[in-house]
């Protein structure tokens, strides 16, 4: 079990170094991306520690109240910018990687280019969790204006977008209003509790 954790830990860096060398320009541009990415998932994998030997314990699990707030805290400015709303949802071992990832990407956007690029800007994060399902929305107001569907999807797409319906088995929607992007995700619960 051991031997395979670690295998898939050297499989995620490597699927972010190669998507990050063929999405940047220079080699500067890369390594702030690949350190922002390492950070972020060394800050969701402190919300957990993970048994060695494959046993599940409850300290190898999180919530998506921390997760968030967790990957959303270097764009905190003491403002009411970021709002987050949700009940205690449970996110374990396996699949906080994967939530940060996708977190960290949208932020990362909304940074360089959505809400948070502009000091107007704000993101209100709120979850759901049905019988079956983990529902999260994700909705920029008050950045830049968007005319549309971008033409080409980025680094922080095609990584959001993998971790989502691949190794969450979950979907994710883009709804590219002109007031600011809205993202919706929704991952099966038995998924994200692992």
């Amino acid at each position: 079990e051991a031997d395979h954790r670690v295998k898939n830990i050297f499989a995620n860096f490597h699927s972010i170094v190669a998507l990050s060398a063929r999405s940047s320009r220079t080699p500067q541009e890369m390594a702030k991306a690949l350190r922002g990415r390492m950070d972020a998932l060394l800050r969701a994998k402190d919300l957990i520690r993970p048994g060695i030997m494959g046993t599940e314990h409850d300290s190898e699990r999180t919530t998506v109240d921390a997760l968030v707030r967790t990957v959303l805290q270097p764009y905190e400015d003491g403002s009411s910018r970021i709002v987050i709303s949700g009940p205690s949802v449970p996110v374990g071992a396996k699949a906080v990687t994967g939530l940060a990832l996708a977190l960290h990407e949208t932020a990362t956007n909304a940074a360089k280019y959505g809400a948070l690029s502009r000091a107007t800007g704000s993101i209100h994060v709120k979850w759901e969790a049905d019988r079956y399902d983990f529902h999260l929305e994700w909705d920029e107001t008050g950045g830049p204006a968007i005319e549309g569907k971008p033409q080409a999807k980025g680094f922080g797409s095609i990584l959001t977008e993998r971790t989502v319906t691949s190794e969450l088995r979950g979907k994710i929607d883009h709804d590219w209003r002109s007031i600011g992007l809205r993202l919706r995700l929704s991952v099966p619960l038995e998924r994200l509790a692992v």
